[in-house]
């Protein structure tokens, strides 16, 4: 069991954005205890009993639980969640990457798509520290009401704007500006998101009136 100042040490180093040992043995064995609990979220089945124990386990582990959250399993943490922070009303499709080693953030109303990886870690250039398991963490911000399709990768230390759209397939190295919707590897920006976009969708379809005056009026 990890002692209180080590896990101390543990949380400061692995915000610090400093260079630090990631193959630390107590470090390691503290990790393996959080993964643990997501192993056991992702066996829950899919019923009403399931969904409770889900949410059981979720408010136990995370770092900020937001109400309405929803992580469709399975999913991968490599901290188990602890250092991810979820507003609320937040969707999770199934098979996404917490690479949580570093802090982690969402705002509210945000939805990702299947098999997206949030990859907060990262190593030295240096062969020589690689093969010593040297890393370093950078953030991931994300804002609210943000859509992250599916099979898209955020790398260390971006941060998105409100409202952004991120195509799926996208591989996302710099900061998103809010209300624009960026594409490709590496993501760039496609357009902005306009007034326009609340009365058509999917290529120019007109959004049907009775939705305008229910939902954007």
């Amino acid at each position: 069991m990890i002692s209180n100042e080590k896990l101390a040490q543990f949380k400061k180093v692995t915000s610090s954005g400093e260079i630090y040992d990631s193959a630390d043995e107590d470090f390691l064995a503290y990790q393996h205890k959080l993964v643990q609990k997501i192993f056991e979220y992702n066996q829950t089945p899919e019923t009403p009993h399931g969904l409770k124990n889900r949410e059981k386990i979720l408010k136990e582990v995370v770092g900020t639980y937001g109400e309405n959250l929803y992580i469709l399993p399975p999913i991968n943490a490599n901290c188990g969640l602890y250092n991810t922070h979820f507003g609320k009303d937040i969707f999770i499709n199934f098979n996404c990457n917490f690479v949580d080693d570093g802090r982690i953030s969402f705002g509210d109303d945000c939805m990702v798509g299947p098999n997206v990886t949030f990859a907060t870690a990262a190593h030295p250039i240096s062969p020589k520290l690689r093969l010593k398991k040297m890393q370093y963490n950078k953030p991931i911000t994300i804002g609210k009401n943000v859509w992250i399709g599916a099979s898209s990768t955020i790398l260390p230390g971006v941060s998105i704007g409100d409202n952004a759209i991120i195509g799926a397939g996208s591989v996302v190295t710099k900061d998103v500006e809010a209300n624009t919707i960026v594409v490709g590897v590496p993501a760039k920006k496609l357009r902005d998101i306009t007034a326009e976009d609340d009365k058509y969708y999917d290529n120019g379809k007109a959004i049907p009136q009775d939705i305008i005056e229910k939902y954007l009026d």
